[in-house]
């Protein structure tokens, strides 16, 4: 009962703050009535410092008012909402290689070239969700056949993502990045029902044996950003040594999620031991809260911002260790997972204004009032918000 009674209570928390604090802040602040789209730079107050409007923002928030849509059930204000961002996107986001650009200004007026694979990966799960809330047949299939495109395109690139953009000498270092790997698990789980079966199985092999076998170094027992092609380490550079503990969480709960709809308990169990591995190097032991960057040998590091307490980082981990506990019952994983959500809804909610901050000090104090800019948007906190309020629902039963 009293284990009841605490899903009964953090459920009550987690879905509470969806929508009375963070989904009002976006539909009162975000949506340029006057342009389409969505601003995505937002002060603390709700007050727009920067009216350009960035691709990937665009479709993350596309993506969270459909999936909303779909999670609840259709609200006129969210359908309309996801339209306003679709509509202005098709609109004005596409460059000549049908690629999307990094970001448009507010009147849709291409600005950065389309380098960022990213953006295209996030417009395609938000035009996907979209198709199946869409009001019309029309927009619907529309909005699937862009999803699909993207999706194929997306593949085409993966290779070489930046294109003509990168700036990495040609046949000189080559180091891979987990970034791929993760965001491909996403589009797994996410186009389940747009991919044939044996594609998304296909995919969800490739990211399971990427992320193992690339990047999880059992012998150190860590997770590392960057590794050789092979998957040896690199370990006299500071990009080879960089340790990224959000986005090693963010990936292994997406892993978990491809386990768990396999029935592979023996993955799962793995997973989450690496979780283990990845929140004792990443947690900061004198202030609490977790740490945006680390060095494997805790040699500096050019990345200043790397004792900060960022948003992203703390809410896939409050992800993570859920799921890990909702999965495996260990006592292990629900005390951290009580310890970082105790640290994370003490430190980042902004109750009078609305919104979290995203941008903490090494301390816990506020270091930026901005509530959305050009990499924080209307996507982390909401999907941790219904993910985990659905999951503490599912525990309860």
């Amino acid at each position: 009962m009293e284990n009841n009674d605490l899903l009964l209570k953090l459920e009550k928390k987690y879905s509470g703050e969806l929508f009375d604090n963070v989904i009002p802040f976006w539909l009162r602040y975000s949506l340029d009535k006057e342009c389409g789209g969505y601003c995505s730079c937002i002060d603390y107050d709700g007050t727009v410092f920067d009216t350009d409007k960035y691709a990937w923002m665009q479709g993350r928030e596309i993506f969270v008012f459909s999936k909303l849509c779909i999670l609840y059930g259709i609200k006129d204000e969210w359908r309309n909402a996801a339209k306003h961002g679709v509509d202005f996107m098709l609109a004005h986001g596409k460059a000549m290689n049908g690629d999307y650009y990094f970001a448009l200004d507010r009147s849709g007026r291409p600005l950065i070239q389309p380098y960022n694979i990213f953006s295209d990966c996030f417009l395609c799960i938000g035009f996907a969700d979209y198709s199946l809330i869409a009001e019309t047949e029309e927009e619907r299939t529309r909005a699937k056949d862009e999803a699909l495109r993207l999706y194929q395109r997306i593949q085409i690139r993966k290779s070489n993502p930046k294109g003509v953009w990168s700036k990495q000498v040609p046949g000189g270092r080559s180091l891979q990045v987990m970034s791929m790997p993760m965001i491909e698990a996403m589009l797994a789980i996410e186009l389940q029902g747009f991919l044939g079966d044996d594609v998304v199985q296909q995919k969800e092999d490739e990211v399971l044996r990427l992320f193992l076998d690339r990047h999880v170094d059992r012998n150190r027992k860590c997770v590392f950003e960057r590794v050789n092609p092979d998957g040896s380490l690199m370990l006299d550079v500071m990009e080879g040594r960089l340790l990224n503990p959000g986005h090693a969480l963010e990936i292994l709960w997406f892993l978990m999620t491809i386990a768990e709809g396999r029935h592979d308990q023996a993955t799962i169990d793995d997973l989450s031991e690496i979780m283990l591995w990845c929140i004792d190097r990443g947690w900061d032991e004198k202030y609490g809260g977790i740490f945006y960057y680390r060095d494997y040998e805790n040699r500096p590091l050019d990345k200043f911002e790397s004792d900060m307490k960022l948003w992203w980082v703390h809410v896939e981990a409050i992800n993570a260790f859920l799921l890990a506990w909702k999965l495996t019952g260990k006592p292990i994983f629900r005390d951290w997972f009580l310890k970082i959500d105790e640290w994370t809804w003490s430190h980042f909610p902004d109750h009078e204004h609305g919104e979290w901050y995203g941008y903490l000090s090494r301390q816990g104090e506020v270091a930026s009032t901005l509530k959305g800019g050009k990499w924080k948007g209307f996507f982390h906190l909401p999907r941790m918000l219904y993910t985990c309020s659905g999951w503490l629902k599912e525990m309860q039963a």
